[in-house]
């Protein structure tokens, strides 16, 4: 199944943090696209002292009447009922309905989506979400509201795949599976997360072994973090995915650091591929769950990869006709293309003093400008020529391929081939 065919065959389902449709999802992945993993937390557990798991929400009907005529109905859009609603019936006056009405003060037409509760157990209230025009052109009178919502004890689910590689080191990928009626947030991150777990999967081996987690946002993120304290011990970074579908330019948000291996592979391949491109800080782009990845005591250097902003953000009209098949498959081969680099790198260790003669036929490494004033002369960059004398002081196993590649401005491919046959040599080692 295409990704966008997976995103549009789950997308109008009510993924509320624990809900039937949510588990639903979860079951079809498990099922079809990836085996999964659980992870569950019961209704009233509390994370970290503070967060509060809620319970299961049930959404039996919902809707509003005006003169015995539905205008308003859950079963049209699941965006119209606030998160967690709490249930209601009853006649009451236009004043008292508006009380209980949201939209979206920028998009008129928009029926926005209104989460609070998911994270909020120990507040409630009832509501519905409509379009400003539609509240606006609501007449006088009298309104019938019923809002059938049950609530019981259930479990929030995180689901894991777990792909085990050469070493323990482990890259997760990140995704989250709520945001009840929307297609890009974040059905598509997780359609991303799945297909490139999958292409992982068909090579023969790995380095790294690799983690992809389905979570409900944030509550999702920092009870799998509490189970697993020791999680730090064994990874060493995370990829948050999200909102990839849209046909905006692809956002790279550092991670906390800024500098590690892995921000700067995502930065050079974000500017040696993608001509539009947007790169920032942390948290300057998206808010999302790297935070709690980077969260003290876990300190695990997180990156974001989405195509935010876009305008249809949190409104239902994030729905399949905004989203690319080509980006979603652009965002899949950039990930991978990332995680390529991270499975090749490696920092090499001199074996040798003094200075080796590269041209002696038994390397035949040199890297020849030619012979001035001779025809045929090979024309070799700057970057080239101060890579092929500085090279050797930069074998002392404090610097990877990829970073030395950076301290030439040269291409990773060719820096990696060029040590791989040094390696191939018995000239190096590689730490």
């Amino acid at each position: 199944m295409k990704m966008k065919e997976f995103i549009e065959e789950h997308y109008l389902t009510n993924r509320a943090f624990i809900t039937d449709d949510y588990d639903e999802c979860l079951r079809y992945i498990d099922e079809n696209v990836l085996p999964l993993k659980y992870h569950k937390y019961t209704s009233g557990k509390e994370v970290w002292n503070s967060w509060v798991v809620p319970k299961k929400w049930i959404v039996n009907r919902a809707f509003i009447e005006k003169d015995d005529e539905v205008i308003v109905d859950f079963n049209d859009h699941p965006l119209h009922l606030i998160s967690y609603s709490d249930p209601f019936e009853g006649r009451i006056s236009l004043k008292e309905l508006k009380e209980h009405l949201h939209f979206h003060p920028k998009l008129p037409d928009a029926i926005p989506f209104h989460f609070r509760l998911n994270y909020r157990p120990w507040d409630s209230e009832w509501g519905f979400c409509v379009s400003k025009k539609f509240y606006d052109e609501l007449d006088d009178g009298m309104y019938y509201v019923k809002i059938d919502t049950t609530f019981e004890d259930g479990k929030l689910k995180v689901a894991e795949h777990h792909l085990e590689g050469e070493k323990e080191d482990t890259i997760l990928l990140i995704a989250h599976l709520d945001h009840t009626g929307m297609a890009d947030d974040d059905l598509s991150g997780v359609a991303v997360g799945l297909e490139v777990m999958n292409k992982l999967m068909e090579k023969e081996k790995t380095r790294y072994s690799y983690k992809l987690l389905i979570v409900p946002e944030m509550l999702g993120s920092a009870a799998y973090l509490e189970e697993h304290e020791s999680l730090p011990d064994k990874t060493k970074y995370g990829i948050f995915l999200e909102m990839l579908g849209n046909k905006n330019r692809l956002a790279l948000q550092k991670s906390f650091e800024e500098n590690t291996i892995l921000d700067k592979i995502a930065e050079y391949l974000l500017k040696r591929d993608n001509g539009d491109h947007k790169i920032d800080k942390f948290r300057n782009i998206i808010c999302n769950d790297e935070i709690l990845f980077e969260s003290p005591g876990y300190e695990i250097p997180t990156i974001s990869i989405s195509r935010y902003p876009y305008p249809e953000y949190h409104t239902h009209l994030d729905n399949p006709s905004i989203i690319s098949e080509e980006k979603l498959q652009e965002a899949v081969e950039y990930v991978l293309n990332i995680l390529d680099i991270l499975e090749k790198d490696f920092t090499p260790l001199r074996k040798f003093k003094g200075i080796p003669s590269l041209a002696n036929p038994k390397y035949d490494l040199y890297i020849d400008p030619g012979q001035p004033a001779l025809e045929g002369t090979v024309i070799v960059s700057e970057n080239l020529k101060l890579f092929r004398d500085y090279i050797f002081r930069y074998l002392e196993g404090d610097r990877s391929v990829f970073e030395i590649s950076e301290i030439f401005d040269l291409p990773f491919d060719f820096v990696h081939e060029y040590l791989t046959k040094f390696k191939e040599k018995n000239l190096i080692d590689v730490k």
